[in-house]
């Protein structure tokens, strides 16, 4: 699946919600910024990024109008956004393990935001 999706309107948004999520605040090598956030073309490349999982606090990647972003040194903890909310906290190991990884996306990407705030999706 090609990322097809214009985010240039929610990159701000994505910037302040990290901003105020406590991990990301926090960050200093580098600071959390709108600039950690790279746009993904491709699910597959999406997927292999999270198998990588040696992250910076704050770095981010956004895939259509889903942004992801590492709340936890060298780890694998995603904050998750849509759109122009967060609601989720998802490690992608298992889920990439488990061979879900792009039935998982697929399902966010699908979701309304009643379905994602409470975590039915």
């Amino acid at each position: 699946m090609e990322n097809d999706f214009d985010a240039k309107d929610l990159i701000e948004i994505w910037e302040a919600i990290g901003l105020g999520n406590p991990w990301m605040a926090e960050a200093n090598d580098p600071p959390f910024s709108k600039h950690m956030l790279v746009r993904v073309n491709t699910l597959q490349q999406l997927e292999l990024i999270f198998q990588y999982g040696n992250w910076s606090v704050g770095q981010g990647y956004h895939f259509k109008n889903l942004c992801f972003v590492n709340q936890i040194d060298g780890g694998d903890e995603w904050l998750t956004i849509k759109d122009d909310y967060a609601f989720e906290s998802v490690t992608f190991g298992g889920i990439i393990k488990r061979g879900e990884f792009t039935a998982y996306i697929e399902r966010l990407l699908a979701a309304t935001k009643e379905q994602c705030i409470h975590l039915n999706y």
